[in-house]
């Protein structure tokens, strides 16, 4: 059996740690890019929410978080709005919160119906 030169030796060491390197710089990006898709709101949705999910009431969430983003002047205009003071905005205040919470009811109640004719 013919003797191996060290230099040869360390020369394959150095290429194992290069591959085991390579596989491990492609196995964090990978956990990069799935935490990155289940950090989408659509996914946090589902997640915390999962008879909410498939109604519209994502759609809508993930419509107004895009309108936020694009226009952050409008959202910053009608946070400041709301933050104000005065019986017009506190009815204002009243008012959209009532509209939030009577859409999430009914989308809740969809949910359920939807729920209920899928066991059947």
């Amino acid at each position: 059996m013919a003797k191996r030169s060290p230099s040869i030796d360390r020369a394959v060491r150095i290429e194992l740690l290069r591959a085991r390197a390579a596989i491990e710089r492609e196995s964090l990006a990978q956990s990069i890019a799935s935490a990155g898709r289940k950090l989408e709101p659509a996914s946090l949705i589902k997640g915390l929410l999962p008879g909410l999910a498939s109604s519209n009431a994502s759609r809508w969430a993930l419509q107004a978080i895009g309108l936020a983003r694009r226009y952050p002047l409008v959202s910053s205009s009608l946070s400041a709005m709301f933050m104000r003071g005065g019986k017009r905005f506190r009815l204002l205040k009243v008012a959209a919160g009532a509209l939030v919470g009577w859409q999430l009811w009914k989308t809740w109640q969809e949910a359920r119906d939807d729920g209920d004719k899928d066991s059947r």
